[in-house]
């Protein structure tokens, strides 16, 4: 990325500001009206000239003003924006619509804000079943060989995960094994449960009784088909209907592939598992042709410490970032404190 002077700052900041605004490209003359820089209109369009030159903004038609480019995008967001540390009154903004029985209607409820709030496709990645704690867990046999989990996280969520098992366990095996669990494992994730299992496995050969293999062989089953085991909420997409950027029925299809195909949305979860803050991805850093046109911005959160879903917005390029990153940093920040309080009232 090449350096700016303060000059060409000013401008790029200026072209991205107005167009974040009206949507229109951007000239020399609106610049200089501005009056932020004293200086010429021939001084100004050189100043344009080398700022196109090295990427920063492109004319989209000949005869139009500029417009900014994903660089010029990204330039603007690491060194030109200024970004509220915490906003009182979104953060109040949140909170006070954010109660539910439950942690599924809180999460629908942030969704909903996130998009409300900026203008774009708001979504929360629940969390995945393996971090929940456990509350109960009890077997249903489906067929001689098919057996359907009902998990019960302590935040309410209900998962149901169906799993093979040999057709030789009988119903009262079944109740054996949830009984083992509920009784050892209740208010640990399925991840503890799986390194406890694990450990006694190897350190104690005389748990490998009949019980135990059975409880190690289902919650194996179960571990298997839980790791991924995640939704996306996704808020209403009436709020962006009405903005430019989605009257391209090419860009308005791309999203909604985006969301239904759910793998990008857990791929970028783990791009930003390890990172700490709010990622912003514009335009072609988001990976995908089809949605080239719009901005990602993600948050996760977590439970004590430890990552456990992840939320963001969608929107045009040309969203204010400094406002969506408030909602999207705050929004996080109250999903973790939610869950957390949520779990110690159970």
């Amino acid at each position: 990325m090449s350096s700016l002077n303060e000059r060409e700052e000013i401008v790029l900041k200026t072209i991205i500001d107005e167009f974040v605004q009206n949507n229109e490209p951007v000239g020399s003359r609106f610049i200089s009206k501005t009056g932020m820089l004293k200086l010429g209109a021939a001084s100004i369009r050189n100043i344009i000239s080398d700022l196109e030159e090295k990427g920063y903004i492109m004319q989209p038609h000949t005869s139009s003003g500029r417009v900014p480019s994903d660089e010029g995008y990204r330039y603007y967001i690491d060194k030109l924006v200024t970004f509220d540390a915490g906003n009182a009154d979104i953060i109040e903004a949140l909170k006070a619509d954010c109660n539910a029985d439950n942690i599924s209607g809180v999460l629908k409820k942030v969704s909903d804000n996130l998009g409300r709030l900026t203008s774009s496709v708001g979504f929360v990645i629940s969390p995945k079943l393996n971090t929940m704690l456990l509350k109960h867990i009890e077997f249903v046999r489906l067929n001689a060989t098919t057996v359907l989990a009902v998990v019960v996280a302590k935040t309410g969520i209900v998962h149901n995960v169906m799993f093979d098992v040999d057709p030789s366990i009988s119903e009262s095996e079944l109740t054996q094994v949830s009984n083992y669990l509920n009784h050892h494992f209740q208010n640990k994730s399925l991840m503890e449960v799986k390194t406890k299992i694990m450990d006694e496995m190897k350190t104690d050969k005389a748990k490998m009784d009949h019980l135990f293999r059975n409880v190690s062989t289902m919650a194996e089953a179960i571990f298997s088909k839980s790791s991924g085991d995640s939704d996306i909420i996704v808020s209403s997409t009436s709020g962006i209907l009405s903005l430019p950027e989605f009257t391209d029925v090419k860009t308005l299809k791309g999203l909604v592939d985006t969301f239904e195909e759910k793998k990008f949305i857990f791929d970028v979860l783990d791009k930003c598992q390890n990172e700490k803050g709010v990622n912003i991805f514009v335009g072609s850093e988001i990976g995908r042709e089809e949605i080239s046109e719009l901005g990602l911005v993600t948050k996760t959160y977590n439970r004590d410490g430890n990552v456990i879903g992840m939320l963001g917005i969608i929107g045009p390029k040309r969203m204010r970032y400094s406002d969506v990153v408030s909602v999207v940093d705050c929004s996080a920040e109250i999903v973790s404190g939610i869950l957390g309080k949520f779990i110690e009232n159970k």
